[in-house]
């Protein structure tokens, strides 16, 4: 079996390459839960990717309601979880998201 070393930049193109922003922000909440039971540093990272292209793709700065709701528990996760690159994903949404880290 040959490894493909783009095999979640496929997948996500698959996943998302159909998506109206509507459904791009209604499918925030399936990322989320998979964000929060992840665990592996590596997986978490590649779908704190995905949360932020699926923001991208949505074209919204709203917060949706799970994410506010779970964002200690994000926080938590990536904290306990998370390596530079996670961490870093996670403030580029902050940014992208117009957020300090009041929550």
């Amino acid at each position: 079996m040959t490894r493909n070393e783009w095999y979640f930049s496929d997948c996500y193109e698959a996943l998302t390459k159909d998506l109206s922003s509507s459904d791009a922000f209604e499918a925030i909440p399936d990322v989320i839960i998979v964000l929060l039971t992840v665990k592996d540093t590596y997986l978490l990272s590649e779908t704190l990717d995905f949360l932020d292209t699926v923001y991208n793709i949505a074209n919204t700065t709203e917060i949706h309601p799970l994410l506010r709701e779970e964002w200690r528990n994000i926080k938590q996760h990536i904290h306990r979880l998370g390596d530079d690159y996670s961490h870093n994903v996670w403030r580029k949404l902050n940014k992208t998201l117009g957020v300090s880290e009041l929550f």
